[in-house]
């Protein structure tokens, strides 16, 4: 019986030994491809590169006859082949590495406006917006899901492989304004002794209340019976319990002259960045209220309008384009050109000026290209209701005056015991009016003259129609 199992055993072992022999037999004689790294995850848009392989049979290297295939797309989730061949006596051997493309790639959320916002007390936030991008499923604005807490918003996002973002936005509820007080033409006003102080109007506005004129205090020490300069004081007090307070100067300049004395200053063709605010600054610190025709200069321009209204002076209308060939070609053409402006005045300013002066001036013979249309256009203008102006004091400061002294003295030798409505300009670069206008103001301050803006009351001043 033991010699039957011992026979058994040998020969057991002899097959092992002899399978073991075929099968490294075998391996030395069919090619081996032996992959580095084996399986590949790439992230959605890399670049795939190869690891690395090694082919060889009985010890022979075979790795350059290696041919390599794939149906790789780094742009697109999925899975994916490479396939390594190599062909031997007619026969195809084969090796696979699998590449798996993945999107691990959160996507974004981007707020518009702020990250920190600051919001009034009294009120809510409103959103300003957010937009989220998905490096793959693109825009997913739509499925960005909002959670409003206390002092943040949270701004969540999921794509379609799972990858969440989430931000915040965080929010401050607190009034750091005061409100502020505009005062209606200017913070100067004049008067002469016996002369009842007509308040021009104030506006009060809160950044977080709105409009709260009717709460503003007023306080004044005005006493219109004695010369001197007063103060009218504006307090406003918002629901923040901040406070502004503004104050109008008010000079009580004496009896009025009996003698009929004014200068009513006129500039046309402005306004200018380079003469208009140094202008109205000589004007504010004179006390002197004047009278402004403008021109459509392009909306960059237009604070110094809303300057010239809020300080106190008339703004009233030039035209347009001051084109004479085209406003005076017919009466529609003049409307037209004239509407513009206006509207335009009034947009800035909250008032429709209806007080005009015709380019050229009435007396213009700048426009017998079209026989009559002066004749035409003054007896529409008034019917229209408008006030035109033209002057009887010119200074020369747009034709023969080449200088401040030559301004100056075209002026002060035409004033005269009348309403003198004196023509300068304020377009860009004229110096000569700008450094003459200050001596003046003098002149007149010394000679009894006082100095008025024109307004609907103010008698018109008409030259004789020339066409």
């Amino acid at each position: 019986m033991m010699e039957k199992e011992e026979k058994w055993l040998f020969a057991l072992a002899i097959i092992l030994l002899i399978t073991d022999f075929l099968i490294v037999l075998v391996s030395n004689i069919i090619p081996q491809i032996t992959l580095k790294d084996g399986n590949i995850i790439l992230n959605l848009g890399d670049t795939f590169e190869e690891p690395g392989y090694y082919a060889s049979r009985a010890y022979y290297d075979m790795t350059k006859q290696v041919l390599i295939e794939d149906n790789i797309n780094t742009n697109k989730i999925g899975s994916y082949k490479v396939t390594y061949t190599i062909y031997y006596q007619g026969q195809a051997y084969q090796k696979i590495r699998y590449v798996t493309v993945l999107d691990q790639t959160p996507p974004t959320i981007t707020l518009k406006g702020n990250t920190t916002v600051t919001v009034c007390p009294n009120k809510k936030y409103q959103e300003e917006g957010y937009e989220s991008i998905d490096n793959y499923d693109g825009d997913l604005t739509k499925e960005v899901e909002t959670e409003i807490n206390k002092d943040f918003i949270q701004y969540s996002v999921k794509d379609h492989s799972g990858n969440f973002t989430s931000i915040k936005r965080f929010i401050k509820y607190e009034d750091n304004e005061a409100p502020i007080i505009t005062l209606h033409e200017g913070n100067a006003y004049s008067l002469y002794i016996g002369e009842s102080y007509k308040e021009p109007g104030f506006q009060a506005i809160d950044n977080c209340d709105g409009d709260i004129t009717k709460k503003v205090i007023v306080n004044s020490n005005l006493d219109t019976n004695k010369k001197g300069t007063y103060e009218i004081t504006y307090e406003v007090t918002d629901s923040s319990s901040k406070t502004t307070k503004e104050s109008r100067k008010v000079v009580v300049l004496g009896p009025k002259p009996a003698n009929g004395k004014v200068i009513y200053l006129t500039f046309d063709d402005g306004p200018s960045s380079s003469i208009t605010p140094e202008l109205l600054d000589i004007l504010k610190e004179e006390n002197v209220k004047a009278t402004f025709f403008v021109l459509n200069h392009g909306s960059n321009l237009d604070y110094l309008i809303k300057r010239e209204y809020d300080e106190g002076h008339t703004v009233a209308l030039h035209g347009s384009s001051h084109n004479y060939k085209q406003i005076y070609s017919s009466t529609d053409a003049f409307f037209n050109d004239l509407s513009i402006i206006q509207n335009k005045v009034e947009s800035i300013t909250g008032e429709k000026p209806m007080i005009i002066r015709f380019p050229g001036g009435s007396s213009n013979t700048v426009s017998r290209f079209n026989p009559g249309i002066m004749s035409i256009l003054t007896k529409e203008v008034n019917m229209k209701g408008y006030h035109y102006f033209d002057w009887n004091v010119g200074s020369g400061d747009a034709g023969e005056a080449h200088t401040p002294d030559e301004v100056y003295n075209n002026v002060i030798k035409n004033l005269g015991n009348k309403n003198n409505v004196v023509l300068m300009h304020d377009y860009a670069g004229n110096y000569k009016t700008l450094n003459a206008i200050k001596r003046i103001i003098r002149y007149g301050k010394n000679n009894g003259y006082t100095f008025e803006r024109i307004t609907m009351n103010t008698p018109e001043i008409h030259h004789r129609v020339a066409n």
